[in-house]
């Protein structure tokens, strides 16, 4: 037995049970009115997730003005250390299969009730709820947090669009949730301290 295969059977015999009922009650959400709103809006969010790109346009945005400048940096290097973590080395590590991978299963039928769209990688952790969390909590650890809260919201809705479209299982969201915030606050600690690093390092050379 592989190190992924195992990993991958571990995390779905310990949550089976968590990881069916919360998207058995996402299923119950897309069977009445509200999925004709969630619906199209779980889909724009996944756009908007896909590659990472929109959030590197954030980044790169943000950059472009001298005033903003912190924050652009700060949400480019909390995306790349949400993406070392999660791309790099857990979702190779783990391999878990996706929700849907068993055409036997629920889940199967849940998936192809929510559009049936595939994805390419690993489920877990989820590359979308990492990547949003990591750039929205750059943000807000950098920022004023009382004004820079609905950035919370954002990422929160992008974890909970993953679920709508059958993609990941709850606990692939809770993990890329969890890296996005500790990669938001690891980038936005070293974005705050660089001016006195930069300082030591030029005195250090006179």
């Amino acid at each position: 037995m592989d190190v992924e295969s195992a990993l991958a059977r571990w995390l779905d015999t310990a949550f089976a049970g968590f990881d069916t009922a919360v998207l058995g009650a996402v299923n119950a959400v897309q069977q009445s009115p509200a999925d004709a709103v969630l619906a199209p809006l779980a889909r724009l969010l996944d756009l908007l997730g896909t590659g990472g790109w929109a959030l590197i346009a954030l980044g790169l945005a943000l950059l472009l003005a001298r005033r903003t400048r912190r924050f652009g940096a700060c949400v480019l290097l909390a995306l790349a250390l949400g993406a070392l973590c999660t791309n790099v080395v857990l979702k190779p590590l783990t391999d878990r299969a996706r929700p849907y991978a068993d055409e036997s299963s629920v889940l199967h039928r849940w998936w192809q009730e929510a559009g049936g769209e595939t994805e390419s990688d690993a489920s877990f952790p989820s590359g979308h709820a990492t990547a949003a969390a990591a750039a929205m909590a750059a943000l807000f650890f950098l920022g004023r947090k009382r004004r820079l809260w609905p950035c919370l919201l954002f990422a929160l809705a992008m974890a909970l669009s993953r679920l709508y479209l059958m993609v990941h299982y709850p606990t692939d969201v809770l993990a890329g949730l969890l890296i996005g915030l500790a990669a938001g606050w690891a980038a936005a600690a070293i974005v705050r301290r660089w001016p006195d690093w930069k300082r030591r390092i030029r005195n250090a050379r006179v």
